[in-house]
């Protein structure tokens, strides 16, 4: 009864998984095997995988042609529930928790992996993250490798890259040279979409500069002195001299031909031009 209950245990024990922990990303949650993973790399890597999620990829094989292992350990975002898609922003910083449940040793690396080529994904940027010995064998593990620290590339780095959920993972990638063991672990993450730029035109209200207001002026008109020219007064032909008060008509002063003179009271004499249709001067004393 002995020898069968120790063969019993033998058995149980074969057929777990060589090595089960080894290392456990506990935040943010990560890719995990469903019913396109078991239809892309077959049965066994499957059972694999839902045996032990924390394995190497080299007990995952033999796979099927097309299961690409070196990218998140061939499983799929096809099987991953939305609520595990990260929506993160060029230049964030992370954060992945890990526990070394099995220490081994060996280096490590955080990317940020383009899945859209095919195969292993490409590199967008340099590590994020990288590790000379990573869950040391000797010693305490460090703190920096059970909190992940990291920060995502910047904008012009990633570029129009990461912007629909499934294109992109973060991935911890473990080598243990010494047990020749690899270990994948892949956080989906999206970029969150940039904030739409305003089409709402601004209206600006014209500058109104106000002018002064010219009030026209009548213009000045200067009144010219109106020059009337003096008509010289002819006498009439033959008329009889307008009696004047205070004078009276000769024809001589003092025996003397008074033609053209006028006498006054005082003795000058003036003359007063020609009469030519008289024949002869005419002159006037002023009486006072």
């Amino acid at each position: 009864m002995v020898y069968v209950a120790a063969t019993f245990a033998l058995l149980a024990l074969a057929r777990l998984p060589a090595v089960l922990g080894h290392a456990r990303v506990s935040s943010p949650p990560i890719r995990s095997p469903g019913n396109n993973f078991l239809q892309q790399c077959g049965q066994s890597s499957f059972q694999s995988v839902t045996g032990d999620p924390t394995g190497h990829i080299e007990e995952q094989e033999p796979v099927n042609a097309g299961c690409e292992l070196t990218l998140c350990r061939g499983m799929l975002f096809s099987d991953q529930p939305s609520s595990n898609v990260q929506t993160v922003q060029p230049s964030q910083a992370m954060e992945m928790g890990v526990d070394c449940t099995i220490p081994h040793g060996g280096p490590a690396n955080v990317s940020l992996i383009d899945t859209t080529v095919g195969g292993s994904g490409a590199f967008i940027g340099s590590f994020l993250k990288t590790f000379d010995d990573f869950c040391p064998t000797s010693g305490p593990t460090p703190a920096d490798q059970t909190q992940l620290q990291y920060t995502l590339p910047d904008a012009n780095t990633i570029g129009n890259k990461c912007q629909n959920a499934g294109d992109c993972v973060v991935q911890l990638f473990w080598a243990t040279p010494d047990f020749s063991q690899n270990y994948y672990y892949c956080v989906d993450v999206v970029m969150a979409a940039a904030a739409p730029p305003s089409t709402t035109a601004q209206v600006v209200p014209p500058t109104v500069v106000a002018q002064p207001t010219t009030v026209a002026q009548p213009p000045t008109v200067v009144a010219q002195p109106t020059t009337v020219a003096a008509q010289p007064t002819v006498p009439a032909v033959n008329a009889p001299e307008a009696s004047v008060p205070g004078t009276r008509l000769v024809t001589s002063v003092g025996g003397a031909s008074a033609t053209g003179l006028v006498a006054n009271v005082n003795g000058t004499t003036q003359f007063t031009g020609n009469n030519a249709n008289a024949g002869r001067r005419r002159a006037r004393i002023l009486w006072f």
